[in-house]
């Protein structure tokens, strides 16, 4: 595939991932409700907690597969030294940044009465242990425990590499890791279903890497029958996270699930002529790293004037309209503040987006 057309389809890939991160965390329900006792909010927690859950919680694998592809890709030992430095510029130095800018901001927010209530934290200590706590554990921002899974997925790559390079070898090792997460086997650091990902989209980059980038035209089929793999592929997602609901279910189903999903939404992707990325889908670390707060205080503050100005039983309807905007209002405001560092300052923006560029790559 030409670069510019794999850039451009991982801009759109991590933009449509993005948005599902942000419905992740814009489950409002119990806001709402708390503000009109008595409504029934079933069917918006049943909308919602679908989206949120069901649907949204397939984005970060997808993080998970997209990262490693693009480590492993025409991956050679002679650039492991390369590849960790710039990761380690891109993902360690904004993980540890953020991670201190959102205890910082615990610190002072939870000594400001008109904001404590909307934060919900007793005063946070301030001290190098707490601030230390926070920088390596990500203890006040939990959004970004994906980032500290990363981390360690990319110090382990030559030994991801060694496993995946051979392909039977590679095969029994997926398959060894789908049997330890059957049986719930998991070291945490990282995890094991993490760990299964980013080994299956090493293993792809690795040996099927014409497959995985032209999609099905590579192999001489049409461009419909890319759409109709996609399809075929988001339809087995589908009973795979539907099986996962079942009580008791095995967690492969969800980890299945999970796989194919963010992997049938790329084959789309290829059997479609993508326009080009716009700046503002290319936000990608920085959309990720301040949703989670932009998310909170629109949720909260719509609560309270839902609960002022809106007869109660119009609650779940305006719970489900906030929860259903969230996403563009969250990638607008969050592309004005990038806007605004780039312009005046270069140098914060380029250390909390890890030099990533809102232009396009050629």
């Amino acid at each position: 595939m030409e670069e510019k057309l794999f850039r451009n389809r991982v801009a759109w890939m991590m933009f449509l991932l993005s948005i599902l991160v942000i419905w992740v965390h814009s489950y409002n329900v119990e806001l709402f409700a708390g503000r009109a006792p008595g409504v029934s909010f079933e069917q918006a927690a049943g909308l919602e907690t679908f989206l949120s859950v069901t649907v949204g919680q397939i984005a970060v694998p997808g993080f998970f597969l997209l990262s490693s592809y693009q480590f492993f890709r025409g991956f050679a030992w002679d650039q492991l030294a390369g590849k960790w430095k710039r990761r380690f510029f891109s993902i360690a130095v904004p993980y540890a940044v953020w991670n201190l800018l959102y205890y910082l901001g615990y610190v002072i927010a939870t000594r400001l009465p008109a904001v404590r209530a909307v934060v919900g934290k007793e005063p946070v200590p301030f001290s190098a242990g707490e601030m230390v706590r926070a920088v390596l554990d990500y203890a006040y921002a939990p959004v970004f425990w994906y980032l500290y899974q990363l981390i360690l997925l990319i110090f382990l790559s030559p030994a991801i590499y060694l496993l995946m390079k051979r392909r039977i070898l590679g095969l029994a090792v997926l398959a060894a890791m789908l049997a330890a997460i059957h049986f719930h086997l998991d070291t945490g650091r990282p995890n094991m279903d993490a760990l299964f990902y980013y080994s299956f989209a090493a293993y792809m980059a690795l040996h099927f890497r014409d497959a995985a980038e032209s999609g099905p035209g590579a192999l001489g089929r049409s461009r419909g029958a890319g759409f109709g793999l996609g399809a075929a592929g988001l339809l087995l997602a589908a009973y795979c996270l539907f099986r996962a609901l079942t009580p008791g279910a095995d967690v492969l189903w969800t980890v299945c699930g999970r796989l194919l999903a963010p992997v049938s939404l790329w084959i789309l992707l290829g059997a479609v002529s993508l326009p080009e990325s716009r700046p503002w889908m290319r936000q990608s670390l920085f959309l990720y790293a301040v949703h989670f707060v932009i998310v909170r205080f629109v949720n909260k503050g719509a609560a309270l004037a839902v609960g002022r100005l809106i007869p109660a039983g119009l609650a779940g309807i305006a719970a489900v309209v906030v929860f259903l905007l969230l996403p563009a209002f969250t990638a607008a405001v969050s592309y004005g503040m990038a806007l605004a560092l780039n312009r005046w300052a270069p140098s914060v923006w380029r250390v909390l987006s890890g030099g990533r560029s809102l232009e396009r790559k050629n």
